[in-house]
Order: C-alpha cells, then structure tokens, then sequence
C-alpha cells in the first residue's frame, strides 16, 4: 500500500510531495496541525480533531478556503486512497509562501498539506510493560492549547528522556504543577479517584483524553480535573499518558522512581476496556 501526500488539492506519492523553500510553516513554523487516527480502517473522532484544528487557525488568525466538512472528506478521501489497515494520518495548514519577513502577509495562499501513512500496532504491548518518564521544566510558550507545529521544545525534552532511557519527559511548572507530556495528557489514580490538569492555555486538551474521562466515570470510578504537582506523581498509585496513537500509556516510573507497583496498574487497563468497549468496539 502506498504512503501517500495531500499538498494543495493534489494528491501524490508521499515521495514527490514537497512545499516552497519560502513556505512560512518551515521559515517561522507558522502554523498548525492535527493527527487522526483509523479503528477499523475508519477515522475516529474526525470532528472532534477538526474542531480543534479550525480553533486552532483561529487562534493564530489563519484563514483557509476550507470549511469543516471539506477537512472531513479530504481526511477520509486520503484513508480511502492509501488502504491501510489501520493509518495514522497528519494535516498540516501554514500561512503559505511569502518573501521571509515576520509580518504577516496579506495575500499569502495558505499550504495545505496531509500525509496518510500505516499506523504499526504497537500500542497493546507498550500497554501492558508500561514505560519510565522523566520531568523536565516547562520551557514551551504560553499557548499549549494551540496545535502549532513549533515543536522544538517537545522535540528537546523527548531526547533528553530517550538519553536517561526513558520513554517520554512531563513539563513542570516552577511551582511544581504538571502540565502534560510532551505528546499527551497526564493521568493520575490516588485514592480511588483519576485526576488530569484541567484544560487551559498550558495543556492541549486531547481528544483521547475527553474520552478517556468518560470511560473512567463509566466505570464507576470518580473523576477530578484539577492541579496535580511533581509530587503527586511519586505519591501516585497508578499514572497514565494518552493520546491519539497510543491510547493509554501506562507510566511505571518517574524520574527513576517507581509508581505504584512498577508496572501497569489494574486502574488503567480497566479504563482502556471501557474506553474500547465505548469507543472502538461501539
């Protein structure tokens, strides 16, 4: 099957796709962009992920002759032509090409570009063995809720958990609170209750992780979105990442100090049964 490539209303071989030098998403990383995932060979939660790519543009004031249902079935069109199994695929939309300057342009088209690869079934084995997370201190901007494709400080502190063998790193605040991984939200079980940072301009809130909430309340289980500090990480009894690829991500360490038992609690595989049975399954 091939990897294929959306760039401005063309279709191609994800090989021969390519954007302008002056495209300002590679001169500034001026612009935005959503990951959709298939079950079954169909996108799941499409208009959830393309609500929140239009909040997205709108907060960064980026106006694209595309409305909702037109970002819908070129997502779909692109799962049908490529014919994974299962596939991941990632849109991206940038101010367009335009003379490098830090003004905006007025009359730039904007790039629209959307890759279709296979989406490898790891995530049940990573479930089950869990990984280590280490903290790193919150160095990113102050608008975490908008998707924007300036990701080098996530890109930095991914290699500084891969350095010290860790799977993912968690952004802490100087007072201590946790905001989020630096590709999903954190979840916590002490006390008989799951808690998450509750939504706000330091956090993206995922979709995974709105439906990851009510799995958890159908469970019987009581739910908070409140503040949660690096030490309430170590006191945890069981922690959690999500997002769109890998679902729920146990957490069996961090910083080097076990969670819990070490490994992946009964909490989080009772969470992700429901949320399958609700969402996958359905």
């Amino acid at each position: 099957m091939p990897e294929i490539a959306y760039v401005n209303g063309q279709f191609l071989p994800l090989e021969h796709a390519t954007v302008h030098v002056e495209d300002r998403g590679f001169q500034f990383a001026d612009g935005v962009y959503e990951v959709v995932r298939t079950y079954g060979g169909k996108a799941f939660a499409t208009d959830e992920h393309v609500a929140r790519l239009l909040r997205s543009l709108d907060a960064i004031e980026l106006r694209i002759p595309l409305d909702a249902a037109r970002v819908r079935s070129l997502i779909d069109e692109g799962i049908r032509r490529a014919g994974f199994g299962e596939a991941v695929v990632y849109l991206q939309i940038t101010r367009g090409r335009a003379p490098r300057h830090r003004g905006m342009p007025r009359n730039a088209e904007p790039t629209v570009v959307m890759t279709v690869r296979e989406l490898p079934s790891r995530a049940a084995r990573l479930r089950e063995d869990g990984i280590a997370v280490i903290t790193v201190p919150e160095f990113r901007w102050a608008r975490c809720d908008v998707k924007s494709i300036a990701l080098l400080p996530s890109i930095l502190a991914y290699h500084a958990a891969k350095k010290q063998n860790a799977g993912d790193a968690v952004f802490v605040e100087a007072d201590g609170s946790v905001n989020e991984s630096t590709a999903g939200n954190v979840f916590v079980v002490a006390g008989g209750r799951l808690r998450t940072p509750p939504k706000s301009p330091r956090i993206l809130a995922g979709v995974t992780r709105d439906k990851i909430l009510v799995a958890a309340r159908e469970t019987g289980l009581e739910t908070a979105e409140e503040r949660i500090t690096k030490a309430e990480l170590y006191a945890a009894d069981e922690m959690f990442l999500t997002n769109t690829t890998t679902e729920i991500m146990p957490v069996v360490a961090v910083d080097g100090k076990p969670i819990g038992a070490g490994k992946t609690g009964p909490v989080s595989v009772r969470i992700y049964d429901q949320f399958a049975r609700l969402f996958i399954r359905a």
